[in-house]
């Protein structure tokens, strides 16, 4: 990709600091995608090696967990720097470079490591989710902090939008190779390849000027013992002091209970239930990401003359009609139009709950408060896929897709009758 000739094409002002803050982010994330495409076979690369149903939950649910560990430390230790850059740009390389350890497990059988290889590949993404968590509490802000505020919903859905359809076009290739390549080694390249593009990826972020903030002193701790009993008084100092971010958080909770509950289950029920080959998984992919760009160029729109808060009221509820209508549908075609349905709808409800999420939180205080809501929010995500894998293996995966959809939709409707305010 060009870059003068983007600027050209978007007209935009190559002297501006602001449009090529802009470009770069779109840049990097063609590249970033390659990896992610090739990420969103880790559920089957771990199946296909021997991971059981427990494992998978695991993968979903323990990332949570760190999450919760190390979002409000990471958030107060940023918060201290007045160069966070280099911090966010370095942990997210920490993370990409861990996908060249889930492509070695499948040697390590020749030095005599006699674990099951799913149950390795597992730990593994767990472990280098970790520098992943700390990247994410860092990323919010700097996006806040190089991007004005008029301009963040343009560049969030120019990078959605780039994202989605690099992703639609990789993930279909990666499934078409995988389907015609010897196991495990087309796992392996794949794995690499990926890592090779995320390197571009970190040149165009470590290009983006990010304006140095003068460090806030440390937020006190309210007690001097157990530093997670201090965590837990300084979230509700939070949802005390600001109403509205107690409100979308709290909402976002009751929203997302359903959708962790069940977010395990799909690769489950896909591989193991409906025998989906990995060129399916490619396909359903491309069609998420390829409905997920009009997604966002619709909403986009649509958000600009309605309104975050009325878009985001209307739009939640749909989400929990996914799961419903995978339970309710055990066909891989019919499944198909289901992911697009979801790649249509979800993006009115990521575009104005991510802008509606910054204008609640403190300005002066974003890094701290995205630790906070991160901790809060990953608390639900960790618990709910481990009960979510029991849950199913007590009642099947489809009765409990269907139920947890449900749940979703209740919880959802929380925006209805405790609106946010903004």
């Amino acid at each position: 990709m060009n870059t003068p000739n983007l600027y050209r094409l978007l007209r935009l002002n190559p002297a501006s600091v602001d449009d090529r803050n802009a470009v770069n982010l779109v840049v990097e994330v063609f590249f970033a995608a390659i990896l992610g495409a090739a990420a969103s076979f880790n559920g089957a690369y771990a199946l296909r090696l021997g991971a059981a149903n427990e494992d998978i939950g695991l993968l979903t649910s323990l990332p949570s967990l760190l999450a919760v560990i190390i979002s409000i430390p990471a958030g107060r230790f940023l918060q201290t720097r007045a160069r966070r850059k280099p911090w966010v740009v370095y942990s997210l390389l920490m993370h990409r470079a861990g996908f060249l350890l889930v492509a070695l497990v499948p040697f390590l059988k020749w030095i005599g490591v006699s674990a099951n290889p799913g149950t390795l590949v597992v730990i593994v993404l767990v472990l280098i989710s970790a520098p992943a968590n700390f990247f994410n509490i860092g990323w919010i802000p700097l996006l806040a902090d190089c991007i004005p505020e008029e301009r963040r919903a343009a560049m969030w859905s120019a990078r959605n939008v780039t994202a989605n359809a690099t992703t639609s076009i990789f993930v279909f290739l990666f499934g078409q190779w995988l389907s015609r390549m010897t196991f495990p080694a087309n796992y392996q390249i794949m794995y690499v390849f990926g890592f090779c593009a995320s390197l571009l990826s970190q040149y165009f972020i470590m290009k983006v000027n990010v304006p140095e903030k003068p460090p806030l002193p440390p937020a006190p701790a309210e007690s001097k013992g157990n530093p997670f009993i201090a965590q837990f008084q300084l979230i509700l100092k939070a949802l005390r002091e600001e109403p509205e971010f107690q409100r979308i958080t709290a909402n976002t909770l009751m929203h997302g209970i359903g959708l962790w509950l069940a977010s395990p289950l799909y690769i489950l029920y896909y591989v193991r239930q409906l025998d989906a080959t990995d060129a399916w998984l490619g396909l359903q992919g491309t069609v998420l990401t390829t409905a997920t760009i009009f997604g966002w160029l619709f909403w986009r729109w649509v958000i600009a003359r309605v309104g975050e808060p009325r878009i985001l009221k209307l739009m939640i509820v749909t989400i929990g009609l996914v799961p419903i209508l995978v339970g309710l549908l055990p066909n891989l075609t019919l499944i198909v139009f289901v992911v697009g349905l979801n790649g249509l709808l979800a993006p009115a409800v990521n575009l104005s709950h991510f802008n509606i999420l910054l204008k609640v939180m403190p300005p002066e205080q974003r890094p701290l408060y995205t630790g906070l809501y991160t901790t809060i929010v990953n608390l639900g995500a960790f618990v709910c896929p481990l009960i979510g894998v029991f849950i199913a293996d007590q009642i099947g995966l489809a009765p409990a897709l269907v139920a947890f959809g449900a749940l979703s939709i209740l919880g959802s409707t929380s925006f209805w009758w405790r609106p946010v305010r903004v």
